[in-house]
């Protein structure tokens, strides 16, 4: 008997020919540590640098500020990428960005004081690179991948002996919670950028004649951790609840492809900065999940003054306090019933959003920086800060 052809395809996993170029770094030897008396360049490691990506663009914005603190900051491919495509890529992300860009064949002799990896497969690569090796941890990434052998190579990435720096204390206490761990683990304050996102007033009254509620709502096809199965499940039967009731739901969906298609909803695709203001100041409530660590959007959204709903199954209650946004359980009842209720108490939603806005003066990148220079200033002192 012979197959039938069809247009399904496996999902692709674990093919080890991704990284042939690197094979001679996947190994298990311990990271080996040199410190130096001053430290003055430092260089980035990722996969290239891609559009509407918010760890590249939390990379280049913290070694902006770094740069203009004196250090030398590359941005180093270890993916086939041309300069001029990581140039104008850094540029969208991070108008004004600093620091040079490397391309992937500069990686075998270019030298730095400090190397930083930017996810698990960039730590394997540098681990036993001359100079003193960190590890930028943005996400928890062994939830990146079903329970086998990524899941376990990224898991094992903590246990390489990089000194291990976290945004935000998340991923710190998962690593810590996870796995083995021989080397410093520090976290740093988990920032946000108010200056593009101003507030902008709302009269919270009109909230109690509302017969249509307009939401933005971010995820992304491709990224299980921001919930895009579920998030259109619950949001499909949240639709239909508030019929019942005579309230109307306006989905607007980004972050994704535009050419891929939501069961409801419009999907809007992947915006730039000032899309992104539009849409939060026509909105009337902002949803945007993160089952691991967390995004940069909620605070924009809260940045803005637009009301923000979360889901207790999510990180959100380690990144916001609940007096700064609505928490509700991941599923139809719960969240229908929760907009209702919101609409009606106009007080709260003042000073919900006014709680927001004054929480997000105290988590500046002026902070962030300030937890980074001070990690750098005690790399001697094996386990100093927050580990």
């Amino acid at each position: 008997m012979e197959p039938v052809n069809t247009e399904m395809e496996d999902i692709k996993q674990g093919n080890i020919h991704d990284y042939d170029n690197y094979l001679k770094y996947f190994n298990n030897k311990p990271a080996k540590q040199e410190r130096r008396e001053k430290y003055h360049s430092l260089t980035f490691v990722s996969t290239g640098i891609i559009p509407y990506d918010g760890g590249i663009t939390t990379m280049l914005h913290l070694g902006t500020l770094l740069s203009q603190q004196g250090y030398d900051v590359y941005y180093q491919s270890c993916v086939p990428q041309k300069v001029e495509d990581m140039r104008t890529n850094a540029e969208f992300n991070f108008p004004g960005y600093q620091g040079t860009c490397l391309a992937e064949e500069q990686f075998f002799n270019h030298s730095s004081d400090i190397w930083v990896a930017t996810l698990w497969e960039t730590a394997y690569l540098i681990k036993n690179l001359p100079g003193y090796k960190m590890y930028f941890v943005q996400d928890y990434e062994p939830y990146f991948y079903p329970y086998g052998d990524r899941s376990q190579l990224a898991k094992r990435s903590y246990e390489l002996g990089l000194h291990m720096v976290s945004l935000g204390p998340w991923c710190a206490e998962m690593v810590q919670k996870n796995c083995h761990i021989n080397s410093p683990l520090d976290y740093i304050n988990f920032p946000v950028d108010v200056a593009h996102y101003q507030l902008k007033e709302r009269n919270f009254d009109k909230y109690l004649e509302k017969k249509t509620l307009n939401l933005a709502v971010y995820t992304k096809f491709n990224s299980p951790r921001r919930a895009p199965i579920n998030l259109q499940l619950v949001l499909y039967n949240t639709e239909k609840l508030l019929k019942e009731k005579g309230i109307e739901l306006n989905i607007n969906y980004f972050g994704t492809n535009k050419n891929e298609r939501f069961i409801n909803g419009r999907n809007l695709g992947k915006l730039t900065k000032t899309q992104l203001r539009d849409l939060y100041y026509q909105s009337d409530f902002g949803i945007a999940p993160s089952m691991t660590n967390f995004s940069l959007v909620p605070f924009e959204m809260m940045s803005s003054g637009l009301p923000f709903i979360d889901f207790e199954e999510g990180t959100g209650p380690e990144f916001i306090p609940d007096n700064c946004c609505w928490y509700t359980r991941f599923n139809e009842y719960n969240l229908s019933a929760l907009l209702q209720k919101i609409c009606c108490q106009p007080k709260s939603l003042t000073k919900k959003t006014a709680n927001a806005k004054k929480y997000l003066n105290s988590i500046t990148w002026k902070k962030t920086l300030s937890d980074f220079l001070e990690i750098i200033a005690n790399i001697d002192k094996k386990g100093v800060g927050r580990n």
